[in-house]
């Protein structure tokens, strides 16, 4: 079987994409490797009319919000016994964690190039899973 070329940029964008003020969704197309976007306000005439029901289509579901919580606890542990890790940690168990968690990092400045880096990873990774859920063989590109 030859590998599916699949943007991983587009994959992990589906798989972190939540929508809350439109309703939508992403689909693999899994013949050509493209990542569709769907709205029910918005009808893209370039869209196939089957979308949701042709086989060659797989719905991307976003991440839970746990997966991406455990990404940044994740990150936190790879940081050892720091002083920046324990203000992460804090973060995290305060209300509204992902926006205290972002804010924070962006306190430390330094370390916002290697979180960035660590989430991109993660994200493959999970892409890579997802793929492999689906019986996809894949190929970034």
């Amino acid at each position: 079987m030859t590998p599916l070329k699949i943007k991983l940029d587009d994959l992990t964008e589906a798989l972190t994409t939540r929508f809350e003020i439109i309703e939508g969704s992403f689909y693999l197309n899994t013949e050509t490797g493209a990542i569709l976007f769907n709205t029910e306000e918005d009808i893209d005439d370039d869209l196939p009319g089957d979308l949701e029901d042709d086989p060659r289509y797989h719905l991307i579901n976003p991440l839970d919000s746990h997966e991406s919580f455990q990404i940044m606890e994740d990150f936190v542990d790879s940081l050892g016994d720091t002083k920046e890790a324990a203000k992460l940690q804090a973060a995290l168990n305060r209300s509204k964690p992902f926006r205290q968690f972002k804010d924070t990092l962006h306190e430390h400045t330094d370390l916002s190039d290697v979180w960035y880096a660590f989430e991109q990873q993660e994200l493959k990774h999970l892409a890579e899973e997802w793929c492999e859920r689906k019986r996809i063989e894949v190929e970034w590109v």
